[in-house]
């Protein structure tokens, strides 16, 4: 599969939002395969299918976004280096994702583990790890649309961001926890979801920086 990313991003600078910014377009594009450990079908007791599946996949990211080293030199004097499009570097990317259904009800976990390598300006972001557990339904209308709403929640973690291969950014690293809801559409070949995104608990870079509400939405195919 082939994730081709396009962002907005929008930031406020202090408690009075004295200073915002915006920067939007395309991100890092990440091609990955994956393969099909579990294939599960079983009928219970009661007489309902229940379907259990199991992949496991291994990616590259490619620094295809756009990276603005005025961002880095800020980090030097200790700001954050986390408005960017790109991060102007190769990374690697391995990957779980579990899925059980009764019937139309399941349960979706997904793990990534990302490693970053340090980009041309001696900049590496820190490695992280992203979990997250969604419970959706399957409405099937005529056979030919499925709708499934979902809700769950995302965690993130990783450690502090590497500036010249031996100093630690002071502003970077941490971990949150996102509540999610959200929709995803199937017909065919082709599907259009999206999800809401909205802090539940953070801790980014000691405390000096708050994510705030994200929209995620994607179109895909299928070949």
């Amino acid at each position: 599969m082939a994730i081709v990313p396009y962002s907005f991003n929008e930031r406020t600078i202090g408690n009075g939002n004295t200073e915002t910014g915006s920067k939007n377009g395309l991100g890092d594009v990440v091609v990955m395969g994956h393969y099909k450990l579990l294939d599960d079908v079983r009928t219970t007791s009661s007489n309902k299918l229940l379907m259990q599946s199991l992949w496991i996949g291994a990616g590259i990211k490619t620094p295809t976004g756009e990276y603005d080293t005025s961002e880095q030199s800020s980090a030097e004097m200790g700001a954050p280096n986390n408005f960017q499009l790109g991060t102007a570097s190769t990374d690697f990317m391995i990957n779980a994702a579990y899925d059980i259904r009764l019937m139309d009800a399941g349960i979706n976990v997904n793990a990534t583990y990302k490693i970053n390598t340090e980009n041309k300006h001696e900049y590496r972001y820190a490695n992280k790890f992203t979990v997250n557990a969604l419970a959706y339904y399957k409405f099937n209308i005529q056979n030919k649309v499925r709708i499934s709403p979902n809700v769950g929640v995302l965690y993130e973690t990783q450690p502090k961001d590497v500036l010249y291969n031996r100093f630690d950014v002071a502003q970077s690293g941490g971990h949150s926890t996102m509540g999610i809801a959200g929709i995803e559409v199937n017909v065919g070949r082709l599907s259009i979801g999206g999800n809401f995104q909205t802090p539940i608990s953070q801790n980014l870079a000691d405390g000096r920086i708050k994510a705030e509400n994200r929209f995620m939405t994607h179109v895909s195919f299928s070949f």
